[in-house]
């Protein structure tokens, strides 16, 4: 029988050992699944105090011009009983303009041709850059250059005059309207 006990103590020895081992795998897959638990809560809590963004930035080039409204009617009469005047001026019209782009100008043009014998003059000042003085717009179906060397910055109220003239010829023309486009680039 003794025979029989020890042999029943080496698997009673087995079993528990076998137990034993079962408890500490347990034991350690506890502890794993913990750490894990662990991990990616602090993984959460870390990722959670903190976001990212993506930011786009550019800076656009600006260039505004704006006039005060329409200048009044450029009228010539002929009067036989007074000095007869072939030309007359208006110096009631401004301009008003922004740009962050230096080296900049302001250019004219005219929608349509003026009437044979007749001229369209104008003279636009700016006081940080060259006028070009008075500058005949008359065919300036293509833009002519009226302002050079506007910079960066700021201009307001500038003065615009038109002077409008007519040949000895030119004996009657209806009233008519023409388009002066001002333009600020480069």
């Amino acid at each position: 029988m003794r025979q029989h006990k020890g042999h029943m103590n080496t698997e009673k020895h087995q079993l528990v050992n076998r137990q034993d081992v079962q408890r500490v795998l347990g034991v350690i897959l506890s502890m794993a699944l913990l750490l894990a638990l662990c991990s990616s809560t602090l993984y959460a809590q870390i990722s959670s105090s903190s976001a990212s963004q993506q930011v786009t930035i550019e800076v656009k080039p600006v260039s505004k011009i704006s006039v005060s409204g329409n200048p009044g009617p450029l009228v010539i009469q002929k009067d036989v009983s007074a000095a007869y005047t072939n030309s007359i001026s208006d110096e009631n019209t401004k301009y008003s303009l922004v740009t962050n782009v230096d080296n900049m100008k302001i250019v004219a043009s005219i929608n349509d041709r003026m009437p044979e014998g007749t001229r369209l003059m104008m003279k636009v000042t700016n006081d940080r850059a060259s006028s070009s003085g008075l500058v005949d717009v008359s065919n300036a179906t293509i833009p002519v250059d009226v302002v050079t060397g506007i910079n960066k910055g700021r201009d307001v109220d500038q003065l615009i005059s038109y002077t409008f003239a007519a040949n000895e010829e030119v004996n009657e023309i209806q009233a008519q309207s023409r388009t002066i486009t001002l333009t600020l680039t480069n």
